[in-house]
């Protein structure tokens, strides 16, 4: 066998990687879904079920300890989980303060134009935060409204948020604190295309 012919029919023959993903997944998140639940979009994400991976990976909380003391707590991490019975899930995040974030896994189902409507609470005017979605920031300073008190969930909804489709790693940045230091109490978000 001639030297050429044995070099095709070894670079012929060479391993081939291949993906067995059917998704467009471009999640480079070491993070896992909580309880192994990917949110879907459109669709509720309740801030408490954030994805899994610690602090620093999954979460980052300027403060190693949950402020909230009811026992038993939603979790065992450093995010401040507060109960309310008021709360859609009976836990909404809280004691938020500017340079904390939390990463959830999600699936936009359809790109499009997205509201995000949520359960707030703040007591005076209150800070920003923002969604990035691989690392874009795609809503802008969202600013939490003043609720007449920490103990008035109410709803508020941002509207023109622009997604594309796919599996991605959704970023909730606190960014700015409002009169109180705090960014706000936030329940959840419902994603609702327009």
């Amino acid at each position: 066998m001639q030297l050429s012919t044995l070099l095709a029919l070894t670079i012929t023959l060479a391993p081939v990687s291949c993906t067995t993903s059917d998704s467009t997944d471009s999640n480079p998140s070491p993070t896992r879904p909580y309880m192994g639940k990917v949110h879907v979009i459109p669709g509720t994400i309740e801030l408490e079920d954030f994805d899994e991976g610690g602090e620093g990976i999954a979460y980052h909380d300027l403060d190693p300890e949950n402020q909230e003391k009811k026992e038993p707590p939603y979790r065992k991490t450093g995010v401040d989980l507060e109960w309310r019975e008021a709360a859609s899930g009976k836990f909404n995040l809280g004691w938020t303060r500017p340079g904390e974030w939390l990463i959830y896994t999600v699936d936009v189902k359809a790109a499009g134009t997205y509201r995000i409507d949520m359960l707030v609470a703040c007591k005076g005017a209150g800070g920003t935060f923002r969604l990035e979605f691989n690392g874009v920031d795609r809503t802008g300073p969202i600013t939490v409204p003043d609720t007449g008190g920490w103990e008035h969930l109410k709803p508020f909804s941002h509207q023109g948020v622009k997604l594309v489709a796919g599996r991605q790693v959704m970023k909730v940045v606190m960014a700015t604190g409002g009169k109180s230091g705090s960014i706000g109490d936030i329940d959840y978000f419902k994603f609702v295309k327009q």
